[in-house]
């Protein structure tokens, strides 16, 4: 297994997902994720697909799919490739009743077209087909405005800037858009990028939470300081990354990919794992403890830690 699959595997693994939710998540056969993580280059489709296929199945790992790229190779489905190191047995030339017979087929070949041109006399005409049609690009441009201005844009849960936004180099392929706006409904959709786009979108505003009629005390949730009396774990987004948190017991507070800007905070003792530990800074009782871990190695870690 290559250094590619490996982290694609162990990240699927870390997150408890099999390839056959993933396949299903990805609308991709089985099959496809299966040669990406063992690294069966020569069973994957051509190489602009199988890099795309790559590039969604790390995000939505919570991987960062560049440097997965860099060694992703060239060329991919060829089966030609001799695997075993062995040298291919030598090719066995044609019988001389083979190349006679070919012979005496051109020679009456040659005699009915010299006798079909002294018959008709005259030219004919060769239909010479029209060139191919030019090869769409492999990169384009995406350009983004929103009503309102100033809302972030994220192009496979990656933050492309505020619009309006100018995004050059995409790689043409299927890519989801989404756009966020404080006080208004975030906007998602998959784009089919096969040249330069310009999109305008204008955002909904969201309706005011329902006002509770009886309030009472809930416990709290990722978005909600506890006491102030009560040891609190603060996670802030500095990036994107899978975040998911537990109670020590194994019961789950929070999961998901939070826009990065995201601040999640909670009571003491809980247990947190990140697909992305670069993009999570930890703040245990107001002292920061720096971020969980290196870039796309996911981790574990228990606040406060063991004993």
């Amino acid at each position: 297994m290559c250094e590619t699959g490996r982290r694609l595997k162990e990240a699927r693994e870390a997150q408890g997902r099999s390839l056959a939710e993933m396949a299903r998540q990805l609308s991709l056969r089985k099959a496809i994720l299966e040669a990406l993580e063992e690294c069966r280059y020569e069973e994957l489709p051509e190489a602009a697909l199988s890099r795309g296929y790559l590039r969604r199945y790390a995000q939505i790992l919570g991987l960062d799919p560049e440097p997965l790229l860099a060694e992703f190779p060239a060329k991919t489905g060829s089966r030609s490739a001799n695997l075993t190191g062995e040298a291919a047995p030598p090719r066995r030339g044609l019988p001389i009743w083979f190349w006679t017979l070919l012979l005496l087929i051109l020679i009456g070949a040659g005699v009915a077209a010299w006798r079909l041109f002294t018959i008709q006399n005259k030219p004919t005409t060769v239909e010479v087909a029209p060139p191919p049609p030019p090869a769409p690009p492999q990169r384009v441009t995406l350009r983004v405005t929103t009503q309102p201005p100033g809302a972030r844009v994220y192009l496979d849960g990656f933050l492309l800037g505020q619009s309006p936004v100018q995004a050059p180099g995409i790689e043409v392929g299927e890519r989801v858009l989404r756009i966020e706006a404080p006080g208004f409904k975030p906007y998602q959709t998959t784009l089919r990028l096969t040249e330069n786009k310009d999109l305008s979108v204008a955002l909904e505003v969201a309706p005011p939470p329902p006002a509770a009629s009886n309030p009472s005390p809930t416990p709290a949730n990722p978005q909600t300081t506890p006491p102030t009396n009560t040891p609190s774990v603060v996670l802030r987004l500095e990036g994107r990354s899978w975040v998911r948190v537990t109670t020590a017991n194994g019961q789950k507070l929070y999961e998901g990919i939070p826009a990065q800007g995201t601040v999640l905070t909670y009571s003491q003792p809980v247990v947190v794992r990140a697909g992305n530990p670069a993009a999570v800074r930890v703040t245990v009782n107001g002292q920061d403890q720096g971020v969980m871990g290196q870039p796309g190695q996911p981790i574990t870690r228990r606040y406060p830690a063991s004993p």
